[in-house]
């Protein structure tokens, strides 16, 4: 979707420099505009007319032809047809805002040669449609609504194949400023009817398909105007291969500047209905969710990850059915690694770094940064909750684990493991040996671990499991004297 959306990134990129015009629609104010969408481009292309602005009735009419960039590009080594420019109307508003909109589709085909192997693709996108409003001072959409439908990629070489499908597209998103000088940011994207068949060199097929795919993301307090500064000098330095002393000093001023750059950044990627087709079978999930976190960069930064997954499937037969009861209908697992020094350790490596040496910095700087993101020279992993559910058994763990990054051997956790209905999950072993000699060995080891459990507060079995650095292993206070 990126692609296409090209013309309209061009020209909200002349929004940064600039407030909306007066009103009145004009070849003046269109001139402005084009002088201000093609400030950043090399001059040949803006000759060519890569970007091109006209006053309309109501709006600018901003012309994107992508064509423009292939034409130095050799025909031999890359062919593409069905290219066409991209046409965005752009509406100046009251308090210096600008309406965006764009009303297009894509439908290209091309071939490109890697050494002697030639390989075809395909983009096509229906439909796609924008609706927005453009903040000058933020530099970013106010709101905008968009959507497409009937969206495919190809690509096919004679080693492999992807063939990529979504059914339609629709996107919110939305800014607001909070105290001075920054703002909450807010995507939410849902996708329908995906699809995707890959093949490798081996002819080995997989296909992956899911009713929706759902990916909603929040910033908040991002201070933009230091990002803004920094994207600008970016743009203004982007076709130089060397930075000079000055340019390298300002560029480590403005990267310093943009410390701690958030305050909380939450990401979350739901697959609703997913199956995956293999040669083994049809492996699935009602749904399957991923997320990340992070509090901004400061001096004690965490970064939280998770995932779950609700009603896993196997593909039938894969299993002897004395096992299907002990497949999990939900798992979860969230952990974090809390309080990185991300602040003094990024803020040494930019103000220490050398970009006219490769590498920037120097192996000796580079440990003392080191020490400094995680100054006792462990970090801790947090399981913030780590849990499994099926028939017969319902478990889940919280603790933590201290990292000694070098050394291996060294470790420190404290962890404590519930379970409940303990005895349903050794009745069914139980009942299940004469089939599964496996499960009586695996009853009878539950029925010790049994006798070191505790009774938490809601009926559960605990157990607390502590290993110092020396090995020792404590079990519930009870020290184990385990074999070496």
């Amino acid at each position: 979707m990126r692609a296409p959306c090209l013309a309209t990134l061009f020209a909200t990129t002349a929004l940064l420099a600039q407030s909306a015009m007066a009103a009145d629609i004009d070849f003046k104010g269109a001139e402005a505009l084009q002088k201000s969408l093609t400030a950043y481009l090399p001059e040949d292309l803006v000759k060519n007319g890569l970007v091109t602005v006209r006053p309309g009735t109501t709006s600018y009419e901003v012309r994107f032809d992508p064509a423009v960039l292939l034409r130095s590009v050799d025909q031999k080594s890359l062919t593409i047809s069905g290219l066409k420019p991209f046409l965005s109307l752009l509406t100046p508003l009251d308090q210096g805002l600008w309406k965006v909109t764009q009303d297009e589709k894509l439908d290209i085909n091309g071939t490109f040669k890697v050494a002697d192997q030639t390989n075809t693709f395909s983009y096509r996108i229906g439909e796609m449609r924008l609706d927005g409003v453009f903040d000058p001072d933020i530099r970013y959409f106010q709101s905008a609504d968009m959507s497409a439908r009937d969206i495919a990629i190809t690509s096919k070489s004679a080693q492999d194949m992807l063939d990529a499908r979504f059914k339609d597209m629709t996107s919110k998103i939305s800014s607001t400023k909070t105290v001075a000088g920054t703002i909450d940011v807010r995507s939410d994207t849902t996708m329908n009817g995906f699809f995707q068949s890959m093949t490798d060199q081996n002819k080995v097929r997989v296909d992956v398909s899911a009713d929706t795919l759902d990916a909603n993301v929040a910033m908040n307090g991002l201070a933009y105007k230091p990002f803004i500064d920094l994207v600008f000098f970016v743009l203004d330095n982007m076709s130089k291969d060397k930075l000079d002393a000055a340019a390298s000093d300002r560029l480590k001023t403005l990267a310093l500047a943009n410390i701690p750059l958030f305050d909380t950044l939450l990401e979350s990627i739901t697959l609703n209905n997913l199956n995956v087709i293999t040669a083994q079978g049809t492996f699935g999930a009602k749904s399957v969710n991923y997320t990340i976190d992070i509090n901004g960069i400061s001096k004690a930064t965490r970064v939280g990850f998770g995932i779950n997954v609700t009603e896993p499937r196997l593909p039938i037969g894969l299993l002897p059915a004395e096992f299907a009861p002990a497949i999990p209908h939900f798992v979860e697992m969230r952990m974090s690694v809390p309080d990185i020094n991300l602040a003094d350790g990024l803020t040494y490596v930019i103000e220490n770094s050398d970009l006219s040496k490769e590498p920037p910095l120097d192996p000796v700087k580079g440990d003392i940064a080191s020490k400094l993101f995680f100054p006792d020279g462990t970090f801790t992993v947090t399981y913030d909750n780590v849990a499994l559910k099926s028939d017969i058994y319902d478990i889940s763990l919280t603790g933590k684990m201290k990292v000694f990054p070098g050394e291996p051997q060294r470790q420190n956790t404290d962890v404590t493991l519930y379970a409940k209905d303990f005895d349903k999950t050794v009745a069914y072993l139980q009942e299940n040996a004469k089939t599964v000699p496996q499960f009586g060995q695996a009853a009878f080891g539950l029925l010790m671990l049994k006798g070191f459990a505790k009774a938490a507060p809601d009926g559960r079995q605990m157990w607390n499991i502590a290993v110092d650095e020396s090995g020792k292993v404590k079990i519930n206070g009870q020290e184990m004297n385990l074999p070496q």
